[in-house]
């Protein structure tokens, strides 16, 4: 299997279609899988690993949840460290790796398998650790937490 992302990767640098590129503006846009993400997370910050070895800030949140959750929990949160909810769900499908300043995102409301309601531009706030990580170490600003 890694031989095939290997021949991917280097048939689209021959074309010179930059992958990092095009997945940086997938990262802005719609976000990545988290199971399709090589992800890592420290107390300062989830990073997506590109092809090229280097390393970029995003943050993590459930993209997909269950409707009786839903009702019980309320709305997920958005991660940014290595909070407990973001370190069991670096490879959870349900979950997205993203970059957004104004934190609004997509969210899809499950029964069972079927989607049964979505938002496209739903509002959704930081974990409490991962709040206090912000204000403490980047002045409550986004912008200089992924500009770090």
């Amino acid at each position: 299997m890694q031989e095939f992302f290997t021949k991917m990767i280097e048939a689209c640098e021959s074309q010179k279609f930059s992958l990092n590129s095009a997945l940086f503006a997938q990262l802005q846009s719609e976000g990545i899988r988290a199971n399709f993400a090589d992800l890592r997370a420290d107390e300062r910050g989830i990073y997506f690993g590109f092809s090229n070895g280097k390393f970029c800030k995003v943050m993590l949140y459930q993209a997909r949840i269950q409707e009786s959750t839903f009702r019980a929990k309320g709305d997920p949160f958005v991660h940014l460290c290595a909070c407990e909810e973001c370190l069991e769900n670096l490879a959870n499908p349900d979950f997205i790796a993203t970059i957004s300043l104004n934190l609004r995102f997509f969210l899809g409301i499950y029964s069972h398998k079927v989607q049964t309601k979505f938002f496209n531009d739903k509002p959704l706030n930081l974990c409490p650790k991962c709040a206090k990580t912000l204000a403490e170490h980047f002045k409550g600003d986004l912008r200089v937490f992924f500009g770090s």
